[in-house]
């Protein structure tokens, strides 16, 4: 998972990524510079519990994504079984594109962490 992370902090617009567990466990990251990982993760689990309560409570089904756009820039929550993906990019870059530069990795994440729980 590291290398995905890697792979996906350079992309286009990334500013960092992670991957952690719904409970706010750090399981991989690479951050920008002024983002700590636990901190990072404590809001996500919260930011991501929330989400998928109301989504649950509102009949929206289950959430496949969740974005949150500051000053600072955009982070996108992206919530498997087991793990979530934390994005974090430019203010600047367009949600279309963020979504674009993310997918594959998301997928690949999504596989190893399928290929954790079976072993």
């Amino acid at each position: 998972m590291k290398e995905v992370i890697r792979e996906l902090k350079g992309r286009v617009g990334v500013r960092g990524a992670m991957v952690m567990s719904h409970d706010g466990v750090v399981v991989a990251a690479d951050l920008c510079n002024g983002l700590d990982s636990d901190s990072v993760a404590a809001l996500a689990s919260a930011f991501i519990g929330e989400s998928v309560e109301a989504a649950d409570k509102l009949g929206l089904g289950t959430a496949r994504r969740v974005t949150l756009t500051s000053t600072f820039g955009r982070l996108v929550f992206v919530p498997f079984e087991e793990l979530v993906l934390v994005v974090v990019t430019e203010p600047t870059m367009a949600l279309e594109m963020t979504l674009l530069e993310i997918a594959g990795p998301a997928r690949r994440i999504q596989e190893l962490s399928r290929l954790d729980t079976q072993l």
